[in-house]
């Protein structure tokens, strides 16, 4: 489970680190500054965009450690975001790209059905009235 507190305590180290008032920190991460206060004053909890804004807007940070803590150091690893095509088989994983395999299989493209001529053949077997008094009528077409 995630502790909010510590969260708000890295947010503020962060800030801290790049001597960023909190308004220029809310400026630089593209939130409101009344909402940063209110997460810094722990009045709001961080939301998971929040927190994506602020991995995003500073590339020196791990989101590991922005949210869990556990993490050797403030600093990301290696490279400054993971790349959409690579696949790392950690659990920290950012972002994976969709796979495509090529499995050898034709689809044939299938005419488009006229929904209007289905509509057309379908007879209602029964319409029910509701009214807001809670009463309803059935009507069955003959």
């Amino acid at each position: 489970m995630l502790n909010t507190n510590k969260i708000i305590d890295r947010i503020e180290l962060i800030r801290s680190n790049h001597q960023l008032s909190a308004s220029a920190f809310a400026n630089r991460i593209g939130v409101q500054r009344s909402a940063m206060s209110h997460i810094l004053s722990g009045r709001n909890k961080p939301s998971l965009e929040f927190l994506i804004k602020v991995y995003d807007a500073f590339e020196d940070i791990d989101l590991q450690w922005l949210l869990l803590g556990t993490s050797p150091s403030l600093t990301k690893s290696e490279a400054p975001h993971a790349s959409l095509e690579e696949d790392s088989s950690g659990e920290n994983t950012r972002l994976l790209a969709p796979v495509h395999l090529e499995l050898g299989v034709k689809v044939k493209a299938q005419p488009e059905k006229d929904n209007n001529e289905d509509r057309l053949k379908a007879t209602p077997k029964e319409i029910l009235y509701l009214y807001l008094d809670g009463s309803f009528e059935i009507y069955k077409p003959k």
